[in-house]
């Protein structure tokens, strides 16, 4: 019992700590995926964010294997397949935007709302979309060679390791989880027709915008 303590306390130390609050803060920094969220939530609901959400931290889990097998260097390094990714990641950003747009133009319409009823955003619909939303972020990438490497010194275990991929999925999966909640939560409210038709467009547009500084910015 007393090994496992001391095994434990030097894993979970000071720097780890550190460590969780930059990713804290990395994860509450609004972007693409709480964009995302924003908009399956006001489609879909709890449902919606809870897929989208899982989507997002398997697209993490993606870009952290990727990283330890060398891709997400080739990322930081490569001009071409970091710009070609930023390109793909735009496209599918505004689309995305431009989707949220035309829901919020329809919004409210006795067909639309019939047909969102017999016909919501699908789960695995929600949940490809988190994936795709992300791994087509070459942001999300450089995080893992970058920063990740600033908090792993040479000796350290796979364990410990393990337990800072770890920590991350678990930050991103209770944030966008709250932060969707509100979301529906909104949308439920006596307002929430006119609350759901507008973060729609708002969302739309925010997408668009992070795509097209996806193309614009700087490495």
């Amino acid at each position: 019992m007393k090994v496992s303590m001391i095994v434990f306390s030097d894993l979970i130390d000071a720097r780890f700590a550190t460590y969780v609050g930059v990713s804290a803060l990395l994860i509450m920094t609004p972007g693409p995926d709480m964009a995302l969220v924003t908009r399956n939530a006001l489609s879909t609901g709890r449902r919606g964010v809870a897929t989208t959400a899982a989507g997002v931290a398997v697209g993490i889990l993606g870009w952290a294997i990727a990283s330890t097998i060398g891709v997400g260097l080739v990322l930081e390094q490569s001009v071409l397949a970091f710009t070609a990714l930023k390109v793909a990641g735009a496209v599918y950003l505004g689309f995305l935007g431009i989707r949220s747009l035309l829901d919020s133009v329809h919004h409210g319409r006795p067909e639309t709302v019939e047909r969102r009823t017999s016909s919501p955003l699908g789960s695995m619909t929600a949940f490809r979309q988190g994936v795709l939303g992300n791994l087509l972020n070459p942001k999300a990438g450089v995080i893992f060679v970058s920063i990740l490497p600033q908090f792993v010194r040479p000796g350290d275990s796979p364990l410990r390791l393990l337990l800072m991929l770890l920590a991350f999925e678990f930050l991103l999966l209770i944030w966008l989880n709250i932060f969707g909640y509100a979301i529906t939560r909104a949308r439920a409210s006596q307002v929430g027709d006119t609350v759901s038709r507008w973060l729609e467009r708002v969302t739309g547009v925010i997408l668009i915008g992070l795509g097209l500084r996806l193309v614009v910015e700087r490495r």
